[in-house]
């Protein structure tokens, strides 16, 4: 649910995520150079890059800076790096609306790195579908969700894919990608496999095992979107675990690649917005926040990026409409388990998967 550079809207974002757990943070550097503000007309804000960003700026920053003549001045970098930020510079925040992907996240939600968004200060959160609301404890939002299923090329002469199960058929031996654990997708994947073999978030041993067994067949543990575009562009890969909308970016380029919900269903991925406590500009944070998640604003940018939107009243069009699972097919994984698990999870990964 990294992406300077990217083929797609997932890309970038939370690749090569370093996992900071519990007050690790201060541990590292991570500053942003300060900014040129205008008193109270500029707010700084994160985004991943590529035709994420374009869409983000097209139908979110831009319609917004006009409407209140302001300024969003949008940093890149990676959810981990953004969290980290925030956390060292509480006092007198560097980010005011902290941009954020699973699972980093949830762990802002459990620094309490947001205020709450209440229906009084930001009115558009009574027409939020309840999970991108709820599931962050009312302290950020949900901007859109992408779906994580299986991409596939259409020329490999195999039948497409109708299971994760098909992962381990011996006929894409070499030719499978799934995302590196720290990578985006690397826990949904995980986790899927879990549940697949009769496991759970508490339950990851199975999941474990199922890795292992795949191992044979994968051609690369892959760090980032991008990279994930060109091992299957390449036909270095012909089946792997990607977003939907980072498929049909190569879907319209011409490519004969395409992506699927496996009968078990596609696992969510989201990204969301959060309001530092500390920032100076509040009043226009709120605002900006309560834009983005508006009819208008949520619409036009999730069909830009062929992303389920947030906004209950926003409509998808065609291609989107198409092509973007329904919400109640999502599979929806305990992300507060995740990240409480993620820490033991990541070093036997790095030890017994990619070790």
């Amino acid at each position: 649910m990294r992406r300077k550079g990217t083929t797609g809207p997932r890309a970038g974002g939370t690749s090569r995520r370093a996992f900071f757990i519990g007050g690790t943070a201060a541990a590292i550097t991570v500053a942003l150079p300060p900014p040129l503000r205008a008193a109270g007309t500029t707010i700084v804000s994160t985004i991943f890059g590529g035709a994420f960003e374009k869409a983000y700026r097209a139908h979110v920053v831009e319609p917004f800076q006009k409407m209140h003549n302001a300024e969003v001045i949008l940093k890149y970098g990676t959810s981990s790096e953004w969290v980290a930020n925030s956390l060292l510079n509480k006092a007198a925040p560097e980010i005011d609306v902290i941009f954020l992907a699973y699972p980093d996240s949830i762990r802002a939600v459990n620094e309490g790195l947001g205020i709450e968004l209440t229906p009084a200060d930001v009115p558009n959160v009574a027409n939020l579908h309840p999970v991108w609301y709820d599931s962050y404890k009312k302290t950020g939002v949900g901007l859109d969700y992408a779906s994580w299923g299986l991409t596939y090329r259409t020329d490999s002469g195999i039948p497409a894919p109708t299971s994760w199960l098909d992962l381990f058929k011996p006929e894409y031996k070499g030719k499978v990608i799934v995302p590196n654990l720290t990578s985006s997708g690397g826990f949904q994947t995980l986790v899927m496999m879990a549940k697949l073999h009769g496991g759970s978030e508490d339950n990851i041993e199975p999941g474990f095992e199922a890795m292992k067994r795949l191992k044979p067949s994968i051609r690369k543990f892959y760090l980032s979107n991008p990279e994930a575009g060109q091992l299957m562009d390449r036909g270095d890969a012909v089946i792997g675990a990607m977003y939907d909308n980072a498929t049909w970016y190569m879907t319209d380029a011409g490519k004969p690649i395409r992506w699927m919900i496996p009968k078990e269903g596609a696992l969510v991925g989201m990204v969301s917005l959060h309001i530092a406590h500390k920032t100076k500009h509040m009043d226009l944070c709120k605002k900006f926040v309560n834009f983005a998640i508006s009819k208008e604003a949520n619409e036009g940018f999730c069909n830009a990026i062929m992303a389920g939107p947030t906004n209950k009243l926003a409509a998808l069009s065609e291609p989107a409409l198409s092509r973007v699972p329904k919400l109640e097919s999502i599979i929806f994984p305990d992300w507060y388990k995740i990240v409480e698990h993620a820490p033991k999870w990541i070093e036997r990964w790095n030890r017994e998967i990619t070790g």
